[in-house]
């Protein structure tokens, strides 16, 4: 479910829209607020969607002493009412069992998470907003931590009309700032970034894909050339930020180092993405020699439908083929859901004994087969097929070597060591709680 636009909050009249799809199939939502008595309910009813009725009452019923429930009521009626199936209905209920048990486990992380959020109404500045875990990432800092963001997007003078689209919607939707910059060309007005609290960079083009020559130079300057840029153009200023939270990857630690346990202090590996992610950490030095607090998160497999490893093997498991890549099954993947992404980051700006570089994989690595059986478990899979690494090589080139072969055991030592809870630590409850697969208690 995507917002289109939000006008009038909950009061009485708004209007939300939303786009909502289901593998190939698309509509939209339009939802009409009323019955709002504040601080003890609000309602929406649906005035164009695919239920012939639904109205939806959220109500806040006092508890004891600061407590409350949280009560939500579905009036629904499916667009073909008593004739729809048994089967339709029971699979309509499931969903709506499964969206509340997610709704109410993210409402139950956020509140706590709120608790450990010290600092709030910061002024940040963040590349890579449109991106997986940025874009994940913003509501989360503006709703828990009150943080007022600015995007810093790439020139509309680049001839990318997609790109200049999802900047013209967002920033129509939200009215969030946007700050442009030509990373390829090295233009940015460092004036634009004083005043800044905090700056996030996570940018960088999708190492996905076939390998050439130009591709690999992309992947390199997007990371390293960029980063130098921002890191160079802070040192001008006169009021920089406090913290530069830029990303990186485990990438850092090479591809075959199976045997070893591999923490923020172990030495880099070989290859071409090793190579990038410690140039791409060293771009941060000029920020860290005049005084930045600078935290260089090594992301490992993000977890998350919408997009990355998870999205792609979620087709074929939904249709009853379990599907493995590599002929390793005992190759670890070091994991760590999106939910544990964008939490970490949060966790970083309030906690200021975070610097340098931090391992963003959960604290439990499974091989490649705990994962397909794990998947095949819960989709209930039975036929399965494993595609051979000389297929993906003939595909992929040197990323089959690279990113898919990889075979490394690292550990959130430095998130685990401050004090940080994981949200998402177990494989199996992860990924039943991202596909909507979790177990009614």
């Amino acid at each position: 479910m995507n917002i289109v636009s939000q006008k009038g909050g909950i009061n009485n009249d708004a209007i939300s829209i939303f786009r909502i799809n289901i593998g190939p199939i698309s509509f939209k939502w339009i939802a009409k607020h009323f019955g709002y008595i504040h601080n003890k309910q609000f309602q929406d009813k649906m005035i164009r969607g695919p239920f012939q009725k639904w109205v939806h009452t959220h109500s806040f019923i006092p508890h004891g002493l600061n407590e409350c429930f949280i009560e939500d009521k579905i009036d629904y009626v499916p667009k073909f009412g008593k004739i729809i199936s048994k089967i339709t209905q029971k699979r309509i209920q499931d969903y709506l069992n499964q969206l509340f048990l997610y709704r109410s486990r993210i409402l139950v992380n956020d509140i706590n998470l709120e608790r450990m959020a010290l600092e709030k109404g910061k002024k940040i500045l963040i590349t890579g907003s449109h991106g997986l875990i940025g874009s994940t990432l913003i509501p989360l800092l503006t709703s828990i931590g009150k943080h007022k963001i600015t995007r810093l997007v790439r020139s509309m003078n680049n001839n990318n009309n997609m790109n200049i689209h999802s900047i013209t919607l967002n920033k129509k939707e939200d009215n969030e700032k946007t700050i442009y910059w030509d990373p390829e060309h090295k233009k940015l007005n460092p004036h634009e970034l004083d005043g800044f609290d905090i700056i996030i960079h996570l940018a960088g083009e999708n190492i996905f894909g076939r390998w050439t020559d130009i591709k690999k130079q992309k992947i390199f300057d997007s990371r390293v050339e960029s980063t130098k840029l921002l890191s160079e153009s802070l040192t001008k200023l006169s009021n920089p930020p406090s913290l530069l939270i830029c990303a990186s990857a485990i990438g850092y630690y090479g591809r075959n180092r199976p045997n070893e346990l591999l923490t923020e202090d172990s030495n880099p590996g070989q290859g071409f993405l090793s190579e990038v992610c410690q140039k791409w950490e060293n771009a941060t030095k000029d920020a860290t020699e005049i005084g930045i607090r600078v935290v260089n998160t090594r992301f490992g497999v993000v977890l998350t439908p919408k997009g990355g490893m998870l999205q792609k093997l979620l087709g074929p498991f939904k249709l009853g083929l379990g599907i493995t890549i590599g002929g390793n099954k005992y190759q670890h993947i070091n994991w760590i859901s999106i939910e544990d992404v964008i939490k970490s980051i949060f966790y970083s700006i309030t906690n200021t004994s975070i610097r340098g570089a931090i391992n963003i994989v959960s604290p439990k690595p499974v091989t490649n087969l705990e994962f397909l059986d794990t998947l095949k478990r819960i989709f209930n899979t039975k036929l399965s097929i494993s595609i051979n690494q000389n297929i993906t090589k003939l595909i992929f080139g040197e990323m089959s070597d690279e990113l898919l072969s990889t075979n490394t055991y690292v550990i959130p030592k430095r998130l685990l060591s401050t004090g940080y809870k994981f949200f998402n630590p177990e494989l199996d409850d992860t990924l039943r709680f991202l596909v909507g697969k979790m177990e009614l208690k």
